[in-house]
């Protein structure tokens, strides 16, 4: 029941809610999907059965009576990653001891998207803590890629990506620190949308790295990211997507700096897909970006583990072991980074983020491969790239970090495949500058769906 872009929008459904369409007789399809796909995938860790399906009948008897009544969501199976707290249903973090921890509230972003009528249909596998890229969990096991059930789904949000990519949730919630909605995207291959930072508020989400977490949308298309998206941010999704898509061609700027990191097979991709957009007239290459992306990396490496070590710290002191292997590293490795590193991070930040910025003075969006590479195996740790071992946690960042260091919107889209496996085109917008965003990524989806098989 996975939809594509031919498939009705979420908005299309709501306006079809009491007449062509009935939210139950819709959820009973997604609950069989669930209980078709979710052994196989590991997506979801929770499945809200019962309340979906009382939610639903509500919904139904409210578009039969009132239908002016139906929030943007009607009827919605939207999938919540289990790192944001609901106090209907279990959150986890993504950690063995709470397997059975319900919080005593439910996080706004979530609130606001049951004000809109979607439907909570469960929670999504996640890294445990969020603080991984590949969604490999010691204590729940590893979600597993709809494309290919022996690859990552990527992460952390990677049970997300798996919901909305293996048709168990029209949408779902992630979160995003270093690329933790957009990666996960690419390499199961559905739509990814990190907003502007703080665009939708962070409250009742367990923090990762609080000056770098996001909240974000996965879904099939970019409207319906959007959407949802706008829901969780309080704002009206009309006013973004009633905005007229830009007329022209759009001036994108790529990065050598960062995509030299890439496999050749995939700079091969992505130097054939922006070829084709330029022919077809959706975009001019006007110009090149140059980053330092190894001083990129270092710095966001200072505050994503200095962040995460300060929200650990306590609990990692009392309960050490509890912690599988990869991330009690990672929060040790954090415990290192001094002060003065620190601050020199935030002040590197501060520039950068203002570099970006002014770059919008020039440049519509910024295209890059939203990977280095396509999904490895489960338990692949290391590749090999221009005949040299590359670690894979670090590549697969390499080219979504900079946008949660700089704040920036970026959203990843299906754009094809390498070696059979799907890859994703990042758009990267100005900061703040996402209704602008929406509508450049909706067009080069469009674009995109018009000529890819």
């Amino acid at each position: 029941m996975s939809l594509s872009l031919k498939s009705p929008s979420i908005r299309q459904q709501v306006a079809q809610l009491g007449r062509e369409l009935s939210a139950s007789a819709a959820l009973v399809q997604w609950l069989a999907a669930i209980e078709r796909e979710n052994g196989r995938l590991n997506a979801l860790l929770c499945v809200a059965t019962e309340m979906s399906r009382q939610q639903a009948s509500a919904i139904d008897q409210l578009a039969a009576r009132f239908p002016e009544g139906l929030g943007p969501l009607a009827g919605i199976p939207i999938s919540v990653k289990d790192l944001i707290d609901t106090s209907f249903l279990p959150t986890t973090y993504g950690h063995g001891r709470f397997r059975e921890h319900v919080p005593d509230r439910t996080a706004l972003c979530v609130a606001r998207l049951q004000r809109a009528h979607a439907l909570i249909i469960g929670k999504a596998h996640l890294h445990e803590f969020a603080f991984g890229v590949t969604n490999e969990n010691p204590h729940f096991g590893p979600a597993r890629n709809p494309r290919d059930p022996s690859r990552i789904t990527g992460g952390s949000s990677g049970g997300s990506a798996a919901s909305v990519a293996g048709g168990m949730a029209q949408a779902s919630v992630g979160t995003d620190t270093g690329g933790s909605v957009r990666i996960p995207a690419a390499l199961t291959g559905c739509v990814g949308f990190k907003p502007s930072y703080g665009l939708v508020p962070t409250d009742g989400v367990l923090p990762l790295a609080p000056t770098l977490d996001h909240v974000g949308t996965l879904a099939n298309s970019v409207e319906d990211a959007a959407v949802v998206t706008a829901v969780m941010a309080g704002i009206d999704p009309d006013a973004w997507l009633s905005r007229p898509a830009p007329s022209g061609r759009l001036r994108a700027a790529v990065v050598p700096g960062l995509v030299r990191f890439a496999s050749p097979e995939v700079c091969a991709w992505f130097e054939g897909l922006t070829h084709v957009l330029q022919s077809r007239g959706t975009i001019e290459l006007a110009g090149a970006i140059e980053l330092d992306a190894d001083e990129i990396a270092r710095h966001q490496a200072n505050i994503l583990g200095a962040e995460a070590y300060g929200t650990h710290r306590v609990w990692l002191a009392e309960h050490r072991e509890a912690y599988g292997p990869d991330v009690r590293e990672r929060l040790e490795d954090g415990a290192r980074v001094d002060t003065a590193s620190y601050a020199e991070s935030l002040r590197f930040r501060a520039r950068f983020t203002n570099a970006i910025r002014a770059l919008f003075a020039q440049y519509d969006c910024i295209l890059l491969p939203t990977t280095p590479i396509p999904a490895t195996r489960i338990g692949e740790t290391t590749v090999q790239i221009h005949g040299e071992e590359q670690a894979v946690r670090p590549l697969l960042t390499r080219f979504t970090n900079p946008w949660n260091l700089s704040g920036a919107p970026a959203v990843s889209i299906p754009a094809g495949q390498v070696s059979g496996l799907p890859m994703g085109l990042q758009i990267v917008g100005k900061p703040g500058g996402d209704a602008e965003l929406v509508n450049i990524a909706r067009r080069i989806e469009a674009d995109i769906a018009s000529h890819l098989p």
